[in-house]
C-alpha cells in the first residue's frame, strides 16, 4: 500500500475542520446572517403558495419566525414520499412545495439571504403530526442524473396516525374565530378548531375557551372522522395553568373576566378570570378605537376582555373591550349564586374639586382633576369626619364648592360611590 504523504493528510484535515465550521446550525431568526450557510430545524407555520415561501418556528424559539424562499426548479424536498423503484422518492422544485403542509416539523439547509431569510437547497422532512395526501410524482435521483426512474408505489412507507389526543402548552388563543395553536411535548405545532360549545375543564368546573391563557397545559380530546390537518376539539381539561407553572408567556395573550378591585391611583386593575384574581397594568391600554383608558373609566363588577402581556405575575395591557357579563362569563351551574351577590366591593380613591355640596345636592359632585370632563358623585354622611388642611376634623356637610378633596369611596353591586374618608388637600 501506499504511504500517503503527511502534507496531503495535513491538508485533508484542514478543510475537513473548515468544511464543518462552515456548516451552521441556526436555532433562531437572530442567527441567520446574510451570507451565512447552514440548517434550522423547526415546523412550519404558514405556505404561502404564489411566492414559494415557507414560514417556519424554530425550535429553539417558539414564538420566534424564518422565513424560507424556495426555488421552483432546484429546491430538493426528500422524506415527503414514499419509494420509486425500491429508492426513496425526491421531489423538486414546486412539485416538493405543493407536498410540504402546516404542522410538518422540517429540516432546511441553505444559504442566508439577511432579514431572517434563508434561500433553501434542501428540505427534509422529519415528522408529520397527521396523514396528508402526497400530490405530484416524484423521483429518486436529482435531475443531473442520466436516467429518470419509472413512477411505481409512489405511496408513503409509513402513515403517521391521527391523534385522537393532544397534549401540549397553548401557544396562541383566538376564541372569536374558534381556534387554539398547542405545541406538543415533540415540538409541533398544531392548529386546533374549538366549536362553540366546546367545554372546558379545570380542577372539575367547566368553563369557556376565552377563559384560556396562554402557557396553559392542555388535553384535547379531538373529534372523531376529521381528515388529514382538520382537528377538531371534543373536550379541553387544563391540566396545568399559567398561573401554577409560572410559565406564562411573554408574547401577546388574552384576560377576560370579572374587574374585582380599582387602584385609580396606580391605573392597576384586578381582573378575576374564573381562576384566581390577576393584577392588570392599564397605563398603556387603549380601547378598540385607539382611545387611551385608564382605571378611572373602569369600575368594579365590570366584564372585560383585554390583550397584552404577562411581565411576572402582572398582564399589561394593550387593549382593553368591555363585554356583557353573558358574553364572558363561564356557564353558571345549578348552584351559581348571581356574581352581584358575590361580587368584592370595589376600593377607589378619587382625586378631585367640589362642583356641588351636600348643602344644594343629594351627593357630593366631584370634577376628577385627572380628568376635567369626568363628573364623579359620591354618597356621604353630612355629619361624615373630614380632614382639614391644617390637620383638624370637621364634617362632610361644611365643605365647599371649590374645594380640593381626596376620597376613598366603595363602589356598591349598582355603581355608587360611598365615602369612607375624605382628606381636604
Amino acid at each position: 500500500m501506499k504511504q500517503i504523504p503527511a502534507v496531503f493528510i495535513f491538508a485533508a484535515l484542514t478543510t475537513v475542520a473548515a468544511f464543518g465550521q462552515d456548516r451552521t446550525v441556526w436555532r433562531t431568526s437572530a442567527d441567520v446572517q446574510e451570507g451565512g450557510r447552514g440548517s434550522i430545524t423547526g415546523t412550519v407555520a404558514d405556505t404561502i403558495a404564489g411566492r414559494d415561501r415557507i414560514i417556519v418556528t424554530p425550535d429553539d424559539a417558539l414564538s420566534d419566525q424564518v422565513t424560507i424562499d424556495t426555488d421552483s426548479v432546484s429546491t430538493q424536498y426528500n422524506g415527503f414520499g414514499g419509494t420509486i423503484n425500491g429508492a426513496p422518492e425526491i421531489f423538486m422544485g414546486s412539485s416538493g412545495f405543493n407536498n410540504v403542509r402546516v404542522g410538518d416539523r422540517v429540516e432546511v439547509r441553505g444559504t442566508a439571504a439577511g432579514g431572517s431569510v434563508i434561500r433553501a437547497e434542501r428540505i427534509t422532512l422529519l415528522g408529520r403530526p397527521v396523514d396528508a395526501p402526497q400530490t405530484g410524482v416524484g423521483q429518486t435521483r436529482t435531475p443531473t442524473s442520466v436516467s429518470t426512474p419509472t413512477a411505481s408505489g409512489t405511496r408513503p412507507s409509513t402513515v403517521p396516525d391521527r391523534p385522537g389526543r393532544i397534549e401540549g402548552v397553548l401557544q396562541q388563543i383566538n376564541a372569536e374565530a374558534g381556534r387554539l395553536v398547542i405545541v406538543t411535548d415533540q415540538r409541533e405545532v398544531l392548529t386546533v378548531r374549538t366549536p362553540q360549545r366546546t367545554p372546558v375543564r379545570y380542577h372539575g368546573d367547566t368553563y369557556r375557551i376565552s377563559n384560556l391563557e396562554v402557557g396553559d397545559r392542555v388535553r384535547v380530546e379531538i373529534e372523531g372522522g376529521a381528515a388529514g390537518t382538520d382537528l377538531s376539539a371534543r373536550s379541553i381539561e387544563v391540566t396545568q395553568s399559567a398561573q401554577e407553572s409560572g410559565s406564562r408567556s411573554n408574547g401577546v395573550g388574552a384576560l377576560s373576566g370579572r374587574v374585582t378591585r380599582v387602584d385609580r391611583g396606580n391605573n392597576v386593575i384586578q381582573v378575576d378570570g374564573g381562576r384566581g384574581s390577576v393584577a392588570v397594568d392599564l397605563r398603556a391600554a387603549t380601547d378598540p378605537d385607539g382611545k387611551a383608558v385608564r382605571a378611572r373609566d373602569v369600575q368594579a363588577g365590570d366584564q372585560v376582555e383585554l390583550s397584552g402581556s404577562y411581565t411576572g405575575s402582572t398582564f399589561v395591557a394593550a387593549t382593553l373591550r368591555f363585554t356583557d357579563q353573558s358574553e364572558a362569563a363561564p356557564a353558571p351551574s345549578v348552584n351559581t349564586v348571581p356574581s352581584r351577590t358575590l361580587a368584592d366591593l370595589g376600593v377607589v380613591t378619587i382625586y378631585g374639586i367640589v362642583t356641588r355640596t351636600l348643602a344644594d345636592s343629594p351627593q357630593i359632585v366631584l370634577r376628577d382633576t385627572q380628568n376635567d370632563r369626568l363628573i364623579t358623585r359620591i354618597y356621604a354622611l353630612d355629619d361624615l369626619p373630614i380632614r382639614t388642611k391644617a390637620g383638624t376634623w370637621s364634617t362632610a356637610a361644611q365643605l365647599r364648592a371649590g374645594d380640593s378633596i381626596a376620597v376613598k369611596a366603595y363602589r356598591d353591586g349598582d355603581g355608587n360611590y360611598i365615602a369612607q374618608t375624605v382628606r381636604v388637600r
